[in-house]
């Protein structure tokens, strides 16, 4: 799943992002999704990935920013 083509709503939360599209691609319920989705942000070394899937894009460093956007799904 690339992130890459979806712009980050600086007024929707990063696990709300990530969320949507893991259910748009693979059909998951909202809590199997959530659970993929906070193992793909521990994967691109975000800390407290489970935390920070409640937190907003600008609480995010610029470079993780990017690494959110660039995750694919294996």
């Amino acid at each position: 799943i690339k992130l890459i083509d979806t712009v980050l709503n600086p007024l929707k939360k990063i696990g709300y992002h990530m969320i949507e599209v893991l259910r748009r691609h693979q059909n998951l319920s909202k809590a199997e999704a959530r659970k993929v989705a906070i193992d793909m942000l521990g994967k691109v070394g975000i800390p407290s990935a489970e935390s920070r899937m409640d937190q907003y894009p600008h609480e995010f460093s610029g470079g993780m920013r990017q690494r959110v956007m660039d995750l694919e799904g294996g």
